[in-house]
């Protein structure tokens, strides 16, 4: 259950990251529950403490397929009420996978509609070697659309001031609702990964206060856990040390750290406006624009290539030649005048 500071007379709504399962974790391939419900003891509201769910499905071995058992044993029936419902798995060798979905959900707190869910799709998938590991999920809502004592309610923190009447309890005055609604979807997009999971997570807590502002209650009133399923195919497959290393490791490094303006390129020359980056091996460095390059290899260290009269072109060789000879003439015609 997620702590959060409130304010009296405010209901608060906060998003937080889920608040672990309601009930036993299934190692079935595939497993879809549709509604989990945990209500805590709260005499003021008339409620007592209750744990149940509804809508279950499970595929243990390949070849199996379940659309859903929808009986009642746990007396769900008489807390929620819901217009459409499905969940469904099958395990096969080419793909694991679970859906749950749901509309027009609403939950009572005694005759009183307390808190409602539009709509709801939860899918898990997961594709089993040779070909995959492959897992995705994904979990939906009516535009996220979530409704508490008739407040709307969307992702995000939401205050709302609830009294007595809105309660359905004649002796409590303005009071503090927190509630902390989290969708989970893993991995909600395609990865490499041999398991998938989704569904949606609601936890109510309550500062209750009677009308002359005494508290009367300060804690959880109830946890609902909607279109919870799993697709299995694999255990969680190692990270490679060697693709992190090439593709991950070196490049992250050498973009991050300021290092890099000093590093020296191990590709013979520097690019001409941006830093180049050899990423072949996991020893990859990188080399700033305008930095000197390693000497090649078959040319002395110690002298520039391209320098020294080897250097010149072949025109300029034969002019200097020509110039030269030009000279040598002149100077013999000047000689035999001054005879």
């Amino acid at each position: 259950m997620t702590g959060l500071a409130v304010s009296a007379g405010v209901v608060t709504l906060a998003f937080a990251g889920p608040v672990g399962p309601l009930g036993a974790r299934s190692a079935a391939p595939a497993s879809a529950t549709l509604v989990q419900l945990t209500e805590s003891p709260v005499d003021v509201l008339g409620l007592d403490a209750y744990t149940g769910r509804y809508g279950v499905a499970e595929s243990a071995g390949a070849g199996e397929a379940d659309n859903g058992d929808f009986s009642d044993p746990d007396g769900m029936l008489r807390r929620i009420g819901l217009a459409t419902r499905q969940a469904r798995t099958a395990a096969d060798p080419a793909k694991n996978w679970a859906q749950a979905q749901l509309t027009s959900l609403e939950v009572k707190i005694g005759r009183k509609p307390f808190l409602k869910v539009a709509s709801l799709d939860s899918y898990a998938e997961c594709v089993p070697p040779p070909v995959g590991p492959w897992a995705l999920a994904y979990n939906r809502t009516d535009s996220g659309v979530i409704q508490v004592l008739g407040h709307l309610v969307r992702p995000g923190r939401t205050e709302v001031s609830v009294t007595g009447a809105e309660l359905g309890a004649a002796g409590i005055g303005k009071s503090t609702l927190s509630v902390v609604v989290t969708p989970f979807q893993d991995p909600a997009a395609q990865s490499r990964q041999g398991y998938a999971r989704a569904g949606l997570d609601i936890v109510v807590t309550a500062v209750l206060k009677d009308k002359d502002g005494k508290p009367v209650y300060d804690g959880p009133v109830m946890s609902l856990r909607l279109g919870e399923v799993e697709a299995q195919c694999t255990s969680r497959p190692p990270t490679s040390s060697t693709t992190s290393a090439t593709s991950t490791s070196s490049v992250t490094s050498a973009t991050s750290t300021t290092s890099v303006t000093s590093a020296t390129s191990t590709a013979g020359s520097p690019s001409s406006a941006t830093i180049s980056m050899t990423t072949g091996s996991s020893g990859a460095t990188t080399t700033p624009a305008g930095a000197a390059s390693s000497p090649p290899t078959g040319r002395p260290a110690g002298r520039l290539p391209g320098t020294g009269i080897g250097a010149l072109p072949a025109q300029a060789v034969v002019l200097l030649v020509l110039l030269g000879t030009g000279l040598l003439l002149l100077a013999s015609v000047r000689k035999r005048d001054s005879r």
